[in-house]
């Protein structure tokens, strides 16, 4: 009897990461289909910058400083905003093609009308040289609806602490991003909140990062 019930669990089991993996796969698969490259505004809020910016498809750049006036800043804010404007991508779609390429997919808790899953970010799954770098310490964990499923929430995060440099340590990373629905009926990432703590050079930071994009056209 023991050994039935043991099975059935591992039957269970398999079955629920399989059913997530085919759920991720059909959301990827209906926001490939319909996304639009929208116009948008973009807020983004440090402890040092509170800008406001604006997409627009096919204009030189694409990104364009709102608030405030590009005079008004730094050299240094200038050259931040301007590498920000070179990696700029467009509307991030929540199942977007990268979260077709996370691994080991497996059910957290479910209710009638979504599941959460936990997954591992991968290499092909992240942006940036440094993120795929240490994309095999981060986890991640997102909640997908089961009716026409799509993500509506999503979070990166480091387990525990780690050194990415010489004398540098990271204690904390987490990204929290919360899905809205785009005119195509698809979600995409509304906001993203972003914490990290550590040291650098003996010195302690604490980082808090919000970027909004709304006002899709």
């Amino acid at each position: 009897m023991a050994l039935t019930a043991a099975f059935a669990a591992l039957a269970a089991t398999a079955i629920a990461q399989s059913t997530g993996a085919a759920m991720l796969t059909q959301a990827v698969a209906a926001t490939a289909a319909v996304k639009a490259d929208y116009a948008f505004d973009v807020d983004l809020n440090t402890s040092k910058v509170n800008w406001r910016a604006r997409y627009q498809p096919g204009a030189t750049p694409a990104l364009r400083l709102v608030s405030p006036a590009r005079d008004e800043l730094s050299g240094d804010e200038r050259r931040a905003f301007d590498r920000m404007a070179e990696d700029f991508e467009g509307v991030s779609w929540c199942a977007g093609e990268r979260m077709g390429r996370v691994a080991d997919v497996r059910l957290v808790r479910e209710d009638e009308t979504s599941a959460t899953y936990s997954f591992q970010p991968t290499r092909d799954s992240v942006r940036g040289e440094q993120g795929r770098r240490y994309a095999d310490r981060m986890r991640g964990e997102m909640v997908i609806t089961k009716d026409n499923p799509d993500i509506t929430r999503m979070r990166i995060y480091t387990p525990e602490g780690f050194s990415p440099a010489p004398l540098v340590r990271l204690d904390h990373f987490n990204m929290t991003i919360t899905c809205q629905t785009a005119p195509n009926g698809r979600r995409y990432a509304a906001e993203a909140v972003t914490e990290m703590r550590g040291s650098a050079l003996g010195q302690d930071f604490n980082e808090r990062t919000v970027q909004r994009s709304r006002n899709l056209q």
